[in-house]
């Protein structure tokens, strides 16, 4: 990674030096909490000396045979045998993109890592990227199993973390098919009722605008999904819970993955997990319910759920149960992956004033009194560019979503064993000099510039999302580029046209974090107090003419609950953490690994 390069005009409130123990020391402190009763038994201390002595006679007693000319790939070592240097593995998922980054230097573009008897390989550049996920997807298409949520992989509840076979091909098809329906018809609507509503709440308590981009996402989605944005509440529940589950930060039998074989009676894991189950399918079955209710009353509105309820050609293929958790998992990741931008947003508005202002210029020239909409976009490339940039320079998951490879391979000479777990390293990719020169800094004008690698022509067309590799690769790749399209460009076209966003001024002012994230495999930058205002007393006139009240999904005393699904703010809590997802930036100037 290379150092830094700061702008002369615009300081960064950073610096550059490694400081990332205490963050790590956090993580591994709450996980171990939940489990030391189990760790203190006898009969498990027994247990895992048993485990670990019979693995480790078995792997010291194999010895991997190659064809000829064909050599391993490079290994991060030493360790224990086959357990590896499982307690060197960093959680927080920004962090382990550094630390594993920074080992590139060493090993090369590509290297393994073996912990748990498992290997893990990680790749630095879009090209070897694309070589094994794009050209050979195929093998590489797998996903691996998860400790802390068990079963996830062979069910039909996740798309996104289920295994390659039958069952994910109808899901995905059926994804693609609800996303082409609903795309041109500017997904029923939704998104742009939403932004009203979130200027409202915006203009109303801009101190809690970390809360209005959660609220706004969860609301959006459901009614994309189930036409109804109360069921945003839903959402909210359950993704702290599965978020946490499949996040090395999480649970410790994530990392001491023998745990698994655990018998449920003593694992609180197991326990844990059938209830989060439940949970889930709860939450998608009640919402599907609830719309096919309102479909045999003729009066569900336009929804992903409506398409299915009415047998458009090509959803028949799904029953109940497998419907609902096609629309709830990939509503539920909308969420985290919209979120994640539009938190990045604030943090590159305060740390680059100049920009803001090129991009409300070319608002006001183009949509004059009223916010951007869809049809508003091929002549807002500033708007286009700065939202590319933000997904670039803020990776919601920057360590991507893992590849298992199906069966043994070679690239360029190098082994790749069948059931090793591949992780493209997107914090790097989005920063390779010969692609994204300077890619530290957040510089919209790389898509716009002819000088950029980058740039394309036109620009009534480019840039966009398509094809962005903060989607994945191959036949693994995200299949929501355009709704997070339509949110992020609206949205936060919305946001800029209305507003001005700055950070706070004045000697006791907090500073303003450069890369401070939640510890999630999907990361979020921590919300921060800046000064927001509306930019004219005519827009504050629209917002308040124009704009419906009410909508936000959080209440403030569990008294008001009125059902089970509602989120209520923890007492004492005025800024809405959405259980550690959310938690607030230091407030303080912290130092960050050389490169940052």
């Amino acid at each position: 990674m290379a150092s830094v390069i700061q702008s002369p005009a615009e300081h960064l409130l950073y610096a550059a030096s490694n400081a990332t123990e205490a963050v790590k020391n956090v993580a591994m402190e709450g996980a171990l909490d939940s489990t030391t009763s189990v760790f203190a038994q006898p009969k498990f201390i027994l247990i895992f000396l048993l485990v670990i002595t019979v693995v480790a006679a078995r792997v010291m007693g194999q010895k991997q045979k190659l064809p000829a000319g064909v050599k391993p790939l490079p290994r991060k070592g030493p360790g224990l045998p086959w357990a590896g240097r499982f307690w060197d593995v960093p959680g927080p998922g920004i962090e382990a993109a550094w630390h594993f980054g920074e080992l590139h230097k060493k090993y090369g573009p590509i290297y393994e890592w073996q912990v748990m008897g498992t290997i893990h390989i990680w790749i630095e550049t879009d090209k070897i990227a694309k070589d094994l996920f794009v050209t050979r997807q195929r093998n590489y298409c797998d996903r691996n199993e998860l400790p802390a949520a068990i079963g996830v992989r062979e069910g039909s509840e996740i798309l996104p973390l289920m295994a390659y076979g039958e069952q994910f091909r109808r899901y995905k098809n059926f994804m693609h098919l609800i996303m082409r329906h609903a795309n041109p018809r500017t997904f029923y609507g939704w998104p742009a009722d939403e932004n009203k509503r979130t200027l409202r709440r915006m203009l109303e308590s801009p101190d809690h605008w970390s809360e209005h981009m959660l609220v706004h996402c969860a609301r959006t989605i459901a009614g994309v999904a189930w036409a109804d944005p109360r069921h945003g509440s839903k959402l909210l529940t359950i993704i702290p819970i599965i978020l946490k589950a499949v996040s090395p930060a999480g649970p410790l039998i994530n990392k001491l993955t023998f745990l698994s074989n655990l018998p449920e009676s003593i694992s609180p894991w197991k326990a844990q997990e059938q209830i989060r189950k439940k949970q889930m399918s709860d939450a998608f079955m009640e919402a599907l319910q609830d719309a096919q209710q309102k479909s045999q009353e003729g009066r569900l509105e336009g929804s992903w759920s409506k398409l299915w309820l009415e047998n458009e050609k090509g959803t028949e293929h799904l029953d109940f149960y497998e419907a609902a958790h096609a629309i709830g998992s990939s509503s539920f990741v909308a969420i985290a992956t919209v979120g994640g931008p539009l938190h990045a947003f604030f943090t590159a508005m305060c740390h680059y004033p100049s920009w803001q202002a090129h991009v409300v210029e070319e608002l006001d020239r183009v949509c004059g009194n009223n916010p951007p909409e869809m049809k508003d976009m091929p002549n807002l490339p500033r708007l286009r560019a700065t939202v590319k940039e933000i997904v670039r320079w803020r990776q919601a998951t920057p360590l991507g979503v893992p590849h298992v490879v199906m069966e043994d391979d070679v690239y360029e000479g190098y082994h790749i064993p069948k059931g090793a777990i591949c992780h493209a390293n997107h914090y790097l990719i989005s920063r390779e000099e010969s692609t994204y020169p300077q890619g530290n800094e957040f510089k919209p004008q790389r898509f716009l510039d002819p000088k950029y690698p980058t740039y394309k022509e036109p620009l009534t067309e480019f840039p966009n999302l398509n094809g962005d590799r903060a989607f994945g690769y191959g036949n693994r790749s995200c299949p929501g580029v355009d709704l997070t399209q339509n949110e992020l460009l609206t949205l936060i076209g919305s946001l800029i046209w209305a507003f001005e966003i700055k950070r706070c001024e004045g000697g006791n002012a907090p500073a303003v974090p450069w890369y401070e994230t939640a510890p999630w495999v999907i990361t979020m930058s921590k919300p921060f107090k800046c000064d927001i205002k509306v930019r004219s007393e005519a827009k504050r006139q629209y917002i308040l003419n124009e704009t419906p009240e009410g909508g936000n999904l959080i209440i403030d005393d569990e008294k008001q609950r009125t059902d089970k699904w509602q989120v209520v703010r923890p007492p004492g809590q005025d800024l809405f953490a959405w259980d550690g997802l959310t938690d607030q930036a230091s407030g303080t100037w912290k130092n960050y690994p050389l490169g940052v």
